[in-house]
C-alpha cells in the first residue's frame, strides 16, 4: 500500500458543489501520480480497490513510453496529451524521469538547471495554448460523459501535482465549484507528496552534493498556490 501513497492520489469526491446541492459524487473521479511505478499486480489491486474502468494518461508520449501504465484487462486507457514532448523540453535522449536527468547532468549544472521548467509559463500555456486548451476540454468532456454512465475514471501525468491539477481545476470549474475549494484540493498535494519529496531531496543531495538542486527539487516538486492560481486567472470555460 505505501506505493498507493506515493500515487498522490485521490477522490474528488466529497467536494460541495454550489448552493448546496450537495457534493461532487464519489466513486467517479480520482486523480493521481504515474502509475508506471505499479506492477500489473499491483496496478489490478489498485483498480479493484477504486473500481477504475477508465484511465486517461495526460503526459506525453516519450513519458509514457519510459513509464507505462499497466492495466489490467477491461480497463480502458486513453492518451489525451496535455502538452507536446517540444513544449517541455523531453526527448528519447534526455527522458522525462527527473532523478535519471539529475544523475546523468550532475556534473554539467548549467544543463540542469535549464531543464527546469517555467512553471508559471507552463500553467498559463496548457488553459490557452490551442493544442493544450483543446485536448484540456477533451479530457473534462471524457470525464463528464464517462461519469453520467457510472463510470469511475482515473486521470494522472507524472507527480499528479501540475498537469493533473489543471484538468482538476477545469472539471471542478465546469461543475461550479468555488476557486478556493479548487485551491484547496490543489495544495492537498502537499500533504500526499511531502515525505516522498523529501526522499527524492535526499537522494538529489548524494547524487550531487549541491544545496542550489536540492532546493530547486523541493520547489519543482510541491504544490504552489500562485501557480493554481493562474490557470483560474487565465481559464475561460
Amino acid at each position: 500500500m505505501s506505493k498507493f501513497r506515493e500515487l498522490n492520489i485521490r477522490d474528488l469526491g466529497g467536494i460541495p458543489l454550489p448552493d448546496g446541492r450537495g457534493t461532487i459524487p464519489s466513486g467517479l473521479f480520482l486523480r493521481s501520480g504515474k502509475l508506471g511505478i505499479l506492477t500489473k499486480e499491483e496496478c489490478l489491486r489498485l483498480c479493484q480497490r477504486y473500481g477504475i474502468r477508465s484511465v486517461i494518461d495526460l503526459r506525453t508520449p516519450v513519458e509514457s513510453a519510459e513509464f507505462p501504465d499497466i492495466l489490467p484487462d477491461g480497463v480502458e486507457y486513453l492518451q489525451i496529451p496535455l502538452l507536446k514532448d517540444s513544449a517541455v523540453g523531453i526527448t528519447h535522449e534526455t527522458g522525462s524521469d527527473p532523478m535519471t536527468i539529475i544523475r546523468n547532468l550532475r556534473k554539467h549544472p548549467e544543463k540542469l538547471m535549464e531543464m527546469i521548467p517555467d512553471f508559471k509559463a507552463l500553467y498559463t500555456e496548457v488553459v490557452t495554448g490551442e493544442y493544450s486548451r483543446n485536448q484540456l476540454d477533451k479530457v473534462v468532456s471524457t470525464l463528464k460523459q464517462n461519469a453520467e454512465k457510472g463510470i469511475c475514471t482515473l486521470f494522472h501525468c507524472t507527480a499528479g501535482k501540475d498537469r493533473t491539477g489543471i484538468v482538476s481545476m477545469a472539471l471542478l470549474k465546469s461543475y461550479g465549484i468555488s476557486d478556493d475549494e479548487i485551491i484547496k484540493d490543489y495544495m492537498r498535494t502537499n500533504r500526499n507528496a511531502f515525505w516522498p519529496t523529501i526522499k527524492k531531496c535526499i537522494a538529489v543531495w548524494f547524487l550531487t552534493r549541491n544545496w542550489l538542486f536540492v532546493k530547486t527539487a523541493y520547489k519543482s516538486l510541491m504544490a504552489k498556490r500562485e501557480l493554481i492560481e493562474i490557470a483560474i486567472k487565465n481559464y475561460e470555460q
